[in-house]
């Protein structure tokens, strides 16, 4: 199942509008300074070992989270050594020369609260439900470090939406690779939703802290007192 160009267009709007709204100006937040983003929506029948998005030669930190419910999303953030130094750095508010155990939790709470800010977005604009997943660190190259989540979403691997959306500090030149991976059926099932069609409490799970789409009051805290 591919997408048609128009539906590629209006789904990298979609995500564009998501970022824009919510996960630039937190992002924002953390790093105290400007942010630039750029999107690139990766095309149909895609090799993931063809995703050049940095040499392979190169050993990434990553932190993974998925979103299920009404729909999936996998999301994996990648950044090279220095850039997760100036991230962790500021979040703990002190100079870091390694990512030791301290730094892996700094950079998996960037990731949660940009996940978080970036959901809220959707869900606000869809009324879609979202469980949120707890965040996962690893390092690897690229294709290791994708070869998971694209699995999840499908194990035929040429049938996935990618989108990377590059965050970059416009001072710091700082870098995060924000890696959107969907199944094309709930990619259709995003861009051409009916938020007055949804049904109320098509999802719900009570015992679920990271719940979004109106109900998940300790993200919406976190993200307020950014």
């Amino acid at each position: 199942m591919n997408l048609q160009k128009i539906e590629i267009k209006k789904l990298s709007s979609t995500f564009n509008d998501y970022i824009t709204e919510k996960t630039c100006e937190v992002f924002s937040t953390l790093l105290k300074e400007p942010i630039q983003h750029k999107l690139t929506m990766l095309e149909n029948n895609i090799n993931v070992r063809n995703i050049g998005l940095t040499s392979k030669q190169i050993k990434l930190h990553s932190v993974r989270l998925n979103g299920k419910g009404d729909i999936h999303i996998e999301l994996l953030y990648t950044l090279r050594l220095e850039d997760a130094m100036k991230i962790a750095s500021k979040l703990l508010g002190s100079e870091v020369n390694k990512i030791d155990e301290m730094g892996e939790s700094a950079l998996q709470e960037v990731a949660n609260i940009l996940t978080g800010s970036f959901f809220n977005a959707l869900s606000k604009d869809t009324g879609f439900r979202i469980d949120l997943s707890t965040p996962t660190f690893k390092e690897g190259e690229l294709e290791e470090l994708l070869s998971e989540p694209t699995n999840d979403v499908n194990s035929n691997s040429k049938d996935i939406v990618i989108a990377d959306v590059l965050l970059t500090g416009k001072n710091s030149k700082t870098e995060i690779h924000m890696i959107i991976i969907q199944h094309p059926e709930h990619a259709k099932k995003l861009i051409s939703h009916e938020s007055k069609d949804i049904e109320e409490n098509k999802y719900s799970d009570k015992s679920n802290t990271n719940l979004l789409g109106g109900q998940n009051d300790a993200i919406d805290d976190l993200l307020k007192n950014l």
